[in-house]
């Protein structure tokens, strides 16, 4: 059994892979999150100017909501993650800040935050969970929204980080382990780089998170009409999701 604190965890994630993270995500695609996410806040009837993105590694979706003509500010905890999207961006006027889910004081407040990507899986306690969004909600004007995905265990328990892309011609090679453990909801990655001739590791720390436990947490903080869905779509979770989306509001003052 392993329970690694948050320190622990991250200590070695998203730093050695920043250069080359957006080479590894090439595949993703991102207009189609963008226009999940647009979709989600219509069902909630928010219609942000300002939004926070947090966990928002090197901008990518910064870059395609600023596009899309909002006002976009990015955290994120590495460091290395941060530099990437400064100057993959540096033409943009995006503020991209360095801190912590669980501890950022900005001193000012926005319209909207969301975190994609099954960021906040990155969060390992229950208690650190519920830290991160009290310092959410606190960012967000009354009626502002708060949207994100989280990882279910169904998904670890299906070997979602096994994974393997070693053809000759990959210019990024790579090898992922991840070893589950159902008792504490808590997944340990083991990645394995090669990039032409530089060859570099990486652990990953995730917790597994169910509904269950996320909404009391969302509802202990202040936030309403909170709502969840099985990922990309509008249906509810069912036991088979691996991510589900949630969507919450501050009340009004």
């Amino acid at each position: 059994m392993f329970e690694p604190t948050d320190t622990q965890g991250r200590a070695t994630a998203f730093e050695s892979i920043a250069p080359y993270y957006d080479h590894l995500m090439r595949t993703v695609p991102y207009r189609m999150w963008v226009g999940y996410y647009l979709l989600l806040l219509s069902v909630i009837d928010s219609h942000p100017k300002s939004i926070l993105e947090v966990g928002c590694g090197t901008g990518s979706l910064c870059k395609l909501l600023y596009e899309e003509g909002f006002d976009m500010t990015g955290l994120d905890l590495s460091e290395s993650m941060i530099q990437e999207a400064k100057v993959r961006h540096s033409q943009l006027p995006i503020e991209f800040i360095r801190s912590d889910a669980r501890t950022f004081e900005l001193n000012r407040v926005f319209d909207g935050v969301f975190s994609f990507f099954d960021s906040l899986n990155n969060v390992l306690t229950l208690s650190d969970l519920q830290q991160a969004f009290q310092h959410i909600y606190d960012h967000l004007i009354p009626e502002g929204s708060f949207v994100f995905d989280l990882n279910t265990p169904y998904a670890f328990e299906q070997k979602l980080f096994d994974q393997r892309s070693m053809a000759k011609k990959a210019k990024l090679k790579y090898n992922w382990v991840g070893a589950y453990d159902p008792q504490t909801k808590i997944i340990k990655v083991n990645m394995e780089f090669w990039w032409q001739d530089n060859h570099f590791t990486e652990v990953h720390f995730q917790r597994a998170y169910d509904p269950d436990e996320v909404i009391p947490l969302l509802e202990a903080v202040g936030f309403t009409s909170i709502r969840c869905y099985h990922s990309y779509g509008l249906e509810p979770p069912r036991k088979t999701s691996d991510r589900v989306h949630f969507v919450a509001k501050k009340p009004s003052a």
